[in-house]
């Protein structure tokens, strides 16, 4: 895992799967009183419940239990598609208050409106928020090194729109999960995921522009 550490109190991170958030987050929530919201990018819903394991499926819930900072009604999950799905995980997250958001939702409303709900359920009662993107939500012939591809997903577009507002908020960290080279065609899917850190440098860059033409 690359760590960038920034002075604004945000983190960079690009990890291995998707269990790379719960330590992440552990670590930063140790340090913050308040609570975060949580924007997270995914082709799978990742809630599953088994107290005591760690792996890709069971980290947002047993972040939620374990630092009591992060509430379902301040989470939303965009790009669901997958077979792979349980449907248990799905129903669980939406009993709890998560808004989940298919990439059909996405193609039929539209990036931008999906982004807007996600980032005011994230700012609601918080003090930050964090994004994590796992690869495997992005279209694979555009995003070839995923290792769990299937058609239909989020295209360029859409995720740089969606970074693009995300980047602009507090948020505090940013996370790129998933990327597996041996998959990778021409470089394409490591182009994609360093061209997310620069979308969300330059969203930062920006909002500190506008924050000191403000005092």
């Amino acid at each position: 895992m690359v760590t960038l550490s920034m002075p604004a109190q945000f983190r960079l991170f690009w990890g291995g799967d998707h269990t790379t958030p719960y330590p992440v987050l552990k670590a930063v929530l140790e340090r913050r009183e308040a609570p975060i919201g949580l924007v997270v990018f995914d082709g799978h819903v990742d809630f599953s419940v088994t107290p005591g394991e760690y792996w890709a499926s069971n980290q947002w819930t047993q972040l939620m239990l374990e630092t009591g900072k992060i509430a379902p009604s301040n989470i939303t999950v965009i790009g669901i598609r997958s077979s792979r799905n349980a449907i248990a995980e799905r129903q669980l997250a939406e009993r709890l208050g998560v808004k989940v958001f298919t990439s059909t939702d996405v193609k039929r409303l539209g990036m931008a409106a999906v982004v807007q709900e996600a980032i005011s359920r994230a700012t609601q009662g918080t003090q930050g928020l964090y994004v994590s993107l796992d690869i495997d939500c992005m279209e694979p012939a555009l995003v070839p090194s995923q290792k769990a591809p299937e058609v239909w997903g989020l295209t360029i577009d859409e995720i740089f729109l969606a970074l693009q507002a995300l980047s602009r908020q507090p948020f505090i960290g940013f996370d790129v999960c998933e990327h597996s080279p041996h998959y990778d065609v021409n470089g394409q899917g490591a182009q994609f995921c360093a061209r997310t850190a620069v979308e969300m440098l330059g969203g930062l860059a920006l909002r500190r522009k506008r924050e000191r033409a403000m005092r």
